[in-house]
C-alpha cells in the first residue's frame, strides 16, 4: 500500500469512528430529552444529529468502495458515546451543549489537520471534509451560544476524552 492510500485509510477509518460518535452521542441525548418532554431541545439535537448522518453515510461509502474496515474499538466507542450523550443530557440542557461545543471544538482542529495532509493526495476528499468542518463549526458555536460556558471541567474532560478517541481510532 502507498503512503498516499494509508493516510486516506486512516483518515476515513478516524472519521467514520467519529461520525458513529456523535450519532451515539445524539442518540443518548435525544433519548433523555424526548423522555422529559423537552421538545426544543429534543429538535435542535436532531437537527444537528441528521447532519451528522449525512457525514457518517458519506464515510461508510468511502470506507465500502476502498474495503477500509471500522476501528477495532467501535463497540466500545458506541457505549461510551452513548453514555456521554445520555450522561450530559442527564445534567441539563446546558451540559449537553457545552458536551457539544468540547467535541467539535476538537473536531473542527482535527479536520483542519486533515485538510492540509490532504492536500496533493485527495482534492474530492479534501473538499468534503472541509465542508464537515464547517458543519462542525456550525455545531459548536450552537453549544457556545446554548452552554454559555457552563461547566468548564465537563467541557475540558470531554475535550481530553474527544482526543483520546482520535488517537486510539486512528490506530486501531
Amino acid at each position: 500500500m502507498h503512503a498516499k492510500d494509508k493516510i486516506i485509510e486512516r483518515i476515513v477509518r478516524v472519521d467514520q469512528a467519529g461520525e458513529i460518535g456523535a450519532q451515539k452521542i445524539y442518540d443518548g441525548q435525544k433519548a433523555v430529552f424526548k423522555l422529559l418532554k423537552n421538545n426544543k431541545e429534543y429538535k435542535v439535537f436532531s437537527e444537528m444529529a441528521d447532519e451528522e448522518k449525512k457525514h457518517l453515510d458519506f464515510f461508510n461509502k468511502i470506507a465500502k468502495e476502498k474495503k477500509i474496515r471500522p476501528t477495532r474499538l467501535a463497540p466500545l466507542f458506541d457505549i461510551g458515546a452513548f453514555a456521554m450523550g445520555v450522561g450530559t443530557a442527564l445534567l441539563g440542557p446546558r451540559a449537553a451543549y457545552v458536551c457539544t461545543e468540547a467535541v467539535e471544538e476538537i473536531i473542527e482542529e482535527h479536520y483542519n489537520k486533515q485538510i492540509d495532509q490532504l492536500e496533493d493526495i485527495d482534492e474530492d476528499l479534501r473538499k468534503k471534509i472541509k465542508q464537515f468542518r464547517d458543519d462542525e463549526i456550525n455545531h459548536k458555536n450552537t453549544g457556545i451560544n446554548e452552554g454559555k460556558n457552563h461547566h468548564p471541567f465537563l467541557r475540558k474532560l470531554i475535550n481530553r476524552t474527544t482526543e483520546a478517541a482520535i488517537f486510539f481510532a486512528e490506530r486501531s
